[in-house]
């Protein structure tokens, strides 16, 4: 059944279709760095499985939990077969770049594309999966000696394809904060509040609830009364919201949320180190209030209006019908976010089908209307430098006059 370092073990997935199992066939998955294991019965119940009682400060675990079951309800795919999903996790990890090296191999090699982040700190991963690896995925971590017991429950996107063209692990900060968070620094945890609890904390007196999210995404989509404040980095927004919060009573309620949660779990950390007693934040941000609004939307209204920013090709996901934007221009209903076709401009504004129809996918401008009609060669062969700074690129009002982006570079 075994050669050293693979393991063969058959794989179960409970099938929601049909209520039975369905057995995978065994086939290699694991190199020299995942230590090789028994067989296990994924069926069995993990008796000695225990953790940190936090879903994100997370202590190392010998027994894998159900494999097949930890990560249930599985959602449907899209018509490509991929599912979407995120996770984060703080802890100590050590020798980042072999870690960085052995994901990128490993997970490629199941077909796994995505964005993931290493550090000092832990791991921050958003990923398309292919629907038949995702217990692979699940096997993986639970198998090797460094993620073992450390990733919670997948957090499943609200719509889901291959959102990403190919897989890139990276060595940076999980979170670019722009100030030293170290592991003690996140210990200092937020009180997390689970999707279902987050309406009746919104209603607190005198609660202040801040977006921690960039200004565009706000635009789309957001909770009702929240607070985002008006600048174009997280750096620049946590710098802020300490400033705000300094001049509230210790113990003023605050409430958090983000798109997944991991930059309320480092802002929070931030605010409680600072003193203040009464920070909460939403259990897996707006992507999990989300999944909470789909099973209870006909019982429960939802409290975010509008659809949730994802820095993929989606662009977002729907969480209500509202749509709170308008097209950067014409001025018409939308709330779809594009990037111009031409890629050395990469203007993220909002554009209505009509005006993608009009503009040929651009921001209008002569240059990028002409140049986005060229092939994919040409255009890499004449690619030009970058062409708006990044507060230029994610603020269109700045750049937008009548329906069309003005650059100084044009003149």
């Amino acid at each position: 059944m075994f050669r050293r370092g693979v393991s063969v073990a058959r794989r179960v997935v409970a099938s929601r279709l049909r209520g039975t199992h369905v057995w995978i066939q065994p086939q290699p998955l694991y190199t020299q760095w995942i230590k090789p294991r028994s067989a296990i019965r994924l069926t069995e119940p993990a008796r000695r499985y225990t953790t940190h009682s936090s879903l994100y400060l997370r202590t190392h675990t010998d027994i894998p939990p159900q494999l097949s079951t930890m990560d249930a309800p599985y959602p449907v795919p899209g018509s490509d077969g991929f599912v979407t999903l995120s996770f984060y996790s703080f802890f100590s990890l050590q020798s980042i770049q072999t870690t960085r090296s052995h994901l990128q191999a490993q997970w490629e090699a199941l077909g796994i594309v995505g964005r993931v982040y290493v550090s000092n700190e832990g791991i921050n991963a958003q990923l398309s999966v292919p629907f038949a690896k995702i217990i692979d995925l699940r096997e993986w971590l639970e198998h090797s000696t460094v993620f073992r017991g450390r990733i919670s429950r997948f957090n499943w996107a609200l719509e889901h394809s291959q959102a990403f063209k190919a897989l890139h692990v990276r060595v940076r900060p999980l979170v670019a904060a722009g100030v030293e968070v170290g592991l003690d620094v996140l210990a200092n945890e937020p009180e997390y509040v689970e999707p279902k609890d987050w309406g009746k904390e919104l209603d607190t007196p005198d609660a202040l609830v801040l977006d921690m999210r960039n200004t565009y995404e706000y635009r789309v989509g957001r909770f009702d009364n929240a607070v985002c404040p008006d600048v174009d980095t997280f750096r620049e927004e946590l710098d802020q919201v300490r400033t705000m919060c300094s001049t509230r009573p210790r113990d003023a309620p605050i409430l958090m949320y983000c798109t997944g949660g991991i930059r309320c779990s480092v802002a929070g950390a931030v605010l409680r180190g600072d003193g203040l007693t009464n920070v909460k934040t939403l259990r897996g941000g707006v992507i999990a209030y989300g999944q909470h609004v789909r099973k209870t939307q006909e019982t429960q209204e939802s409290r975010f209006r509008g659809k949730n920013f994802t820095f993929d090709k989606r662009r977002g996901e729907v969480v209500t019908s509202e749509i709170l934007a308008k097209c950067d221009q014409c001025g018409s209903e939308c709330d779809t976010f594009v990037n111009c076709a031409h890629t050395s401009c990469n203007l993220l504004f909002i554009q209505c089908p009509g005006c993608a129809e009009k503009h040929k996918k651009t921001c209008g401008r002569e240059l990028c209307v002409e140049r986005a009609q060229l092939s994919h060669e040409e255009r890499v062969k004449q690619k030009l430098p970058p062409q708006w700074s990044h507060r230029e690129r994610v603020r269109p009002e700045l750049v937008f006059r009548d329906g069309v982006a003005h650059n100084p570079l044009d003149n």
